[in-house]
């Protein structure tokens, strides 16, 4: 192989690397839907969000799933994974309250 291609082939990877690395960071939470009940995999959202998981999973029928808290520009947005049916976002994102302390799941001002 040439060093070009090396090079190149090294390069790749480090961006492939890089884009995963911001990705990881993007998540602020992940909630587990398992059975109706909601736990927390990963991050510290809001105590009454998880509880309001839990309600909206057994409304829905809800069965398995999850739920990321992804920090964008305008705060957190929520993403589905694709067991959460479309009829169920909604209340999902209705029972979201974006934390205004800076406290567990909420976006800090730096300062």
């Amino acid at each position: 192989m040439t060093p070009i291609l090396i090079l190149l082939g090294l390069s790749a990877a480090m961006a492939v690397s890089l884009v995963l690395f911001l990705r990881h960071v993007q998540v602020r939470f992940i909630i587990d839907l398992d059975g109706g009940t909601a736990s927390v995999r990963r991050g510290d959202p809001p105590a009454a969000f998880v509880r309001g998981c839990s309600e909206v999973a057994r409304m829905y029928r809800v069965r398995s799933g999850r739920i990321f808290g992804i920090r964008s520009g305008n705060g957190i947005e929520l993403r589905f994974s694709k067991e959460i049916p479309p009829r169920a976002h909604q209340p999902l994102r209705n029972i979201w309250v974006p934390p205004t302390s800076g406290g567990p799941g909420g976006n800090r001002a730096a300062g």
